[in-house]
């Protein structure tokens, strides 16, 4: 059985095979330590008042993905990434829990100052906003409608983010309606164009497994094509909450043709 592959111009998929292998790969290299800003460079144990609040923050931030490593002599820690929830799903696999928080109108805006020197911890830092699913309003404004004071506090523990970086709530984004900032955060028009053709390779695969004879050899490369596609339509989505949905929105009709995609084949296995 030949598979409608789901090809796409932004994506290649050699990347999305090999996400994990190469963040890891290009975070090694730029990821290396706090450089020093103001009083960081003499950080040691005793700046931190509370060790188990040290420990305890640094291992959430590292189920999180970020690792922070305090080192001794009054050297400033290191920070990393790494996959995040390595050996878990990820979100996308049960986005309902996303998309049904309910959402208290207040947005949280991450707002940092990091000179062009320190490029490179700069860089770590936005990777880790991303994890977070939060947007970018400008380089280094970024919003969410998440409360992220707990992330914010690990990080103020574990690493004295508060040195160069300030957590906002607001109801109002410059006046401007929720849809709008929405459309501004996040590139939407891009995620639905993504989504809309996975569902379309996804639709035409379900009318080739239930009219074409099916043998169990042909499976294996059907789930690995569908769970490259889904991985890659959902890997710029953000899983808001329904009440900030954009208009015309594919992430609930993709998943949905995911889900009965597998039960078909599994349908197809028990019948083989």
């Amino acid at each position: 059985m030949q598979w409608a592959t789901f090809h796409h111009p932004d994506i290649s998929f050699p990347v999305v095979r090999r996400r994990m292998a190469m963040e890891l790969l290009e975070l090694l290299d730029v990821a290396s330590v706090f450089l020093s800003r103001g009083g960081w460079a003499v950080l040691n144990r005793s700046c931190y008042p509370n060790q188990k609040l040290y420990r305890d923050a640094t291992y959430r931030l590292r189920d999180k993905g970020l690792l922070v490593h305090h080192r001794e002599g009054g050297r400033t820690p290191k920070l990393t990434l790494t996959e995040a929830g390595e050996g878990s799903l990820p979100d996308y696999f049960n986005p309902e829990k996303a998309w049904s928080r309910k959402w208290n109108s207040i947005w949280y805006l991450f707002v940092y100052d990091v000179p062009e020197a320190d490029r490179k911890y700069r860089d770590v830092l936005r990777q880790f906003l991303k994890r977070l699913n939060m947007g970018c309003l400008q380089q280094s404004v970024w919003i969410t409608p998440i409360d992220i004071r707990p992330e914010f506090d690990d990080l103020v523990k574990a690493a004295s983010v508060d040195a160069f970086a300030y957590l906002f709530e607001s109801r109002t984004v410059l006046g401007l309606p929720n849809r709008r900032v929405v459309d501004d955060a996040w590139d939407f028009d891009r995620v639905k164009q993504i989504q809309s053709h996975y569902c379309n390779v996804m639709e035409e695969n379900m009318a080739r497994l239930a009219n074409g004879k099916v043998g169990v050899e042909d499976l294996a490369p059907l789930i690995r094509l569908s769970l490259e596609g889904l991985g890659a339509a959902f890997s710029e989505d953000p899983l808001l909450p329904k009440i900030l949905w954009p208009p015309g929105y594919e992430g609930e009709r993709a998943i949905g043709l995911h889900r009965t995609l597998f039960e078909s084949i599994g349908k197809t296995l028990q019948n083989a």
